[in-house]
């Protein structure tokens, strides 16, 4: 006999579940936006609203990482596709304390749990969300595509950056941590300890030679911001001008992320011979951004897309804003 589980319906635009829409079934309902009970219980679903306009100071198109799951997910149905028929990649390096919070288990998770609907997922960050998994990891998650029952891909690229609710832009205040730490802390760390690298250094890093022997990921975030010292020095100097944290941050993250949309985007990336041919890729990218402990992190979207050896790349991202 199979298992009854209890589902949920939630209202995607106010991110709450549909009053008196508890049901057990054995299978999850195919219309609407359900959700296992036991694997959708979050810590503070909203956050005050005094927090979003804190955030929304540094990336005012920002939206709570519930509703990017949610909406994402209907999105990509509008376009035939079912979360249970696509294949995640996620390259997003975001912190624990954003992680969902299961009714059975302390989960130390990186995304929504209104993401867990799709396969996966395959996990091609590292450090500050680049794809540090390279072409191999394009092909491996690639070659996963349910392609029995027509499926789809998948793939977030997301660098991340904290802000507390206090305004530090990124800091955050950590679980397990005193308020007086989230004020020295760093988020991302890899990319603060990259930025600091190259504004001490004036030749360019020398893969695996000193700080980098062992050290790949290291590596790759400080050759991607070496290439721009010249304005690091000039306008992001935080190492002597340490008001400029904040904005050093995010122009380092932006960096970042502009590198990894190039490499996903560009001539060994998302393409034919690494997913398949004639496969529906979608590919979203922006960025995550992390909170203090207890609240939901955001997501700001830069870009939405959709890659097919028939036809190439084709830009989504106004019709996906336009819902978001």
């Amino acid at each position: 006999m199979a298992t009854l589980r209890p589902y949920a319906l939630k209202n995607p635009k106010t991110n709450t579940v549909v009053p008196g829409a508890l049901i057990l079934s054995n299978i999850k309902p195919v219309s609407g936006d359900w959700f296992p009970v036991v694997e959708g219980i979050e810590r503070n679903v909203v956050n005050p609203v005094s927090y979003d306009n804190t955030v929304k100071i540094t990336y005012p198109s920002c939206v709570n990482s519930q509703r990017f799951g949610d909406y994402a997910k209907t999105f990509i149905q509008t376009k035939g596709y079912t979360p249970d028929n696509v294949v995640l990649s996620e390259s997003v390096c975001s912190d624990d304390i954003d992680g969902p919070i299961y009714s059975d288990i302390r989960n130390i998770g990186q995304t929504p749990a209104s993401q867990n609907d799709f396969l996966g997922p395959f996990m091609s960050g590292g450090l500050s969300g680049y794809p540090h998994t390279g072409i191999l990891g394009i092909q491996a998650w690639g070659s996963h595509i349910t392609n029995t029952t027509n499926g789809a891909l998948f793939f977030i690229n997301m660098p991340h950056i904290g802000i507390s609710q206090s305004g530090n832009v990124g800091r955050i205040w950590r679980r397990g941590k005193s308020e007086a730490q989230s004020l020295t802390d760093n988020t991302c760390g890899a990319v603060a300890t990259a930025a600091t690298w190259v504004i001490g250094n004036a030749s360019a890093p020398v893969y695996n030679t000193g700080v980098f022997a062992n050290n790949d990921q290291h590596y790759k975030l400080c050759s991607i911001l070496y290439a721009n010292r010249a304005t690091i020095l000039s306008t992001y100097n935080f190492v002597s001008t340490p008001s400029l944290y904040g904005a050093s941050m995010k122009y380092c993250t932006e960096l970042i992320r502009v590198a990894a949309n190039t490499f996903l985007t560009g001539a060994s990336g998302i393409i034919s011979a690494n997913v398949g041919p004639g496969i529906d890729t979608f590919y979203c990218t922006g960025t995550f951004i992390n909170t203090d402990d207890g609240f939901n992190a955001y997501v700001d979207v830069t870009a939405f897309k959709k890659y097919n050896s028939v036809g190439g790349w084709v830009d989504l991202t106004t019709e996906f804003l336009a819902g978001l």
